[in-house]
């Protein structure tokens, strides 16, 4: 008789609607560190593409010319763009974050050849690692707002 007393009683029903959504809270807290990891990571990323543009176009033979400016802006405008996009979308941000990432990678290697492979590859390594370590955090992140 208890029992149903207990069962029937809104105070229990919203303790455990209360609770649910605290634990809700704290798992979006967690994504949301995640998230702002990588959108920190874009922009680090984005000044770092700057400097070793500036760098490499200095210590080549052609010098920092205007396309060369040109060129390291919006290779940087790029990922600041995907950093303030993480807001909204962030798996899909840190995706193509990745991907044009590697792809500027990949131009490096068959522009200097051997070199652009090595060039950098520790700095290279760690952005990596850590746009895919909160990819997990970005898509549960979306897939929790869809959710309601």
């Amino acid at each position: 008789m208890e029992e149903d007393q207990q069962a029937n009683n809104p105070a229990s029903e919203n303790e455990i609607a209360d609770y649910y959504e605290g634990v809700k809270k704290m798992e979006l807290e967690d994504y949301q560190r995640g998230i702002k990891k990588a959108r920190n990571v874009l922009f680090v990323t984005a000044v770092l593409i700057f400097i070793g543009e500036m760098i490499s176009a200095g210590a080549s033979q052609a010098g920092i010319t205007p396309l060369v400016i040109g060129i390291a802006l919006i290779e940087s405008g790029i990922f600041v763009g995907l950093g303030f996009w993480t807001k909204t979308k962030p798996y899909t941000a840190i995706i193509v974050g990745l991907i044009i990432f590697i792809l500027i990678w990949i131009v490096a290697i068959t522009v200097l050849g051997l070199r652009g492979a090595y060039s950098g590859i520790l700095v290279r390594i760690i952005v990596i690692s850590y746009l895919v370590s909160a990819l997990k955090p970005a898509r549960a992140f979306e897939e929790m707002k869809k959710s309601g």
